[in-house]
Formats: structure tokens, sequence, C-alpha cells
């Protein structure tokens, strides 16, 4: 890291959080509260996110110390893994524990870009590319919607049963044109070599969980590259609803760039 935290004022405020804070009724409670945490937890939580949002911190503490808000949430979660729904039979308990992260300090030069994959290519000239696109129509935004709410904090408007806000962040690899879109990301790499995951749902019984681009798609572009190879492995899949996935795999393929 070029900038170090500083952990001492990060230990006190964790310490603060835990022992000392004022809770009060707050926008997390408002509308969270019985849903995806219990109503103490969600105090907790919001008041946390408000006194965090009125500290003049540098973004590398503050970074921190959200992140640390995220995980400690992560792991009480009233969820199946993500934020597109609750469980709804569940009786919440008072869980919640306010943790930091330990950031792990390194000499390396790590970029970290927040960019339409699309546009990032034309910019890079690398060695190896790793893709793992979305596979359907499942908006990988709208499960993750919470923490997005969280870390803003511009406490907008929520719709539905799982509360989200008005969409944003919408990937095209989600929708219709997603084989155009992975055609223009593979034509624009400058690489020796691509590793792309997909796996195949193309037979699921819900039409949101099939997949937006065929294995003989796939194929096809990645072909165009260069040297193509398949591997696949049976695969454990992950179901919230009454999708029926048979002879669920797992796709990696490997593309040998021609010069």
């Amino acid at each position: 890291m070029g900038q170090d935290a500083d952990f001492k004022v990060l230990e006190e405020l964790k310490e603060y959080y835990t022992q000392a804070l004022k809770l009060e009724e707050n926008y997390f409670s408002q509308h969270f509260s019985d849903k995806f945490f219990s109503y103490k937890d969600c105090i907790k939580i919001g008041s946390i996110r408000e006194h965090i949002e009125s500290l003049n911190l540098d973004k590398l503490n503050k970074d921190i110390l959200l992140t640390s808000l995220i995980y400690s949430m992560d792991k009480i979660a009233n969820t199946v893994g993500h934020y597109e729904a609750y469980r709804k039979k569940e009786i919440l308990q008072d869980k919640f524990i306010f943790e930091l992260i330990s950031p792990i300090k390194h000499d390396k030069n790590i970029m970290i870009e927040r960019k339409n994959a699309n546009e990032l290519a034309k910019t890079l000239k690398i060695d190896l590319v790793f893709i793992d696109p979305p596979y359907n129509s499942r908006q990988y935004s709208r499960f993750y919607h919470l923490y997005e709410n969280l870390v803003q904090w511009k406490k907008p408007k929520l719709y539905g049963t799982a509360l989200k806000p008005l969409c944003e962040n919408m990937s095209e690899y989600c929708r219709s044109n997603a084989k155009k879109e992975l055609s223009d990301l593979i034509e624009k790499l400058d690489c020796k070599r691509i590793a792309l995951t997909y796996n195949n749902t193309y037979n699921s019984k819900s039409s949101s969980s099939q997949n937006k681009i065929g294995f003989k798609d796939l194929v096809e572009i990645l072909s165009q590259k260069g040297k193509l190879s398949v591997k696949e492995k049976a695969h454990s899949f992950f179901n919230s609803g009454k999708t029926d996935f048979k002879e669920h795999k797992e796709f990696l393929f490997i593309v040998e760039v021609k010069p």
C-alpha cells in the first residue's frame, strides 16, 4: 500500500462501536429490520454507517471501516448467499459484532479497475486474461444491492420484497446481445492467453437461469482468437428456487492467442 492505515484510530473506533456508540433509529433499521437482519442488529449497522459518514477520514481508513462493516454483516445475514431475497420463516437473533479486517501489506504493484470490461480491454496489454462473465439474465448488481446501498449511503427509495433501489450497473452479458458483447471483448484483448469459465444451465426450467451464450457460440468466438482447448468438470450448483439443473458442469475454455 502506498498509504498506511491508522490502526490506532481504527481500533479505537472498533471499541467505540462495540461499547459506546449511541444507537438510534436510522435508514437501515427502517427498511431492513426483521428481513435480512434483526431489528437490533439493523440499528447497530445503520448507526455505525451514519457515524462513519460523519467522520473526516481519508479514503483508505474509511474504506477499511466500510469493508469491515460489510464482512461483519455478511457473517450473520439472513440470506442464501445474496440479497435477491431473505429467508422469510427464520426467527432472527441479535448476532451482529463489528470486527476489523486486516489488510495485507505487500510490495506488489496491484491495480484494481472498476470499469466496463469491454472498454477496459482496449487499454490493456497483458499475459493472461481470466474471464468469468454472468451466465444468465440474473444481474449481479441486483444480488448485492444492499452492500451498494450501504457503501454509497444515498438512502434511495426502495422497491419490492427484497427492498432494492432502482436499477443501475446492469450488465449487457445478462441480456440477449451477450454473444455480441463477448465477441467484442475477445476481439479487443491484447494478451497471450485467455481463460474463460462458463456453466451449462442451457436446459434449466427457469428462463432466468438459462445461459445467454450457447456452447457452440463460445467455441466459435474463442477459436477465432487462437488455439482453443476445453476442460469440463461436474460441479455442484447453488439454487435458491425450484430450478432443476441436470448434469450440471463447469467449463474452462483456454485459448493460446495466436501472434
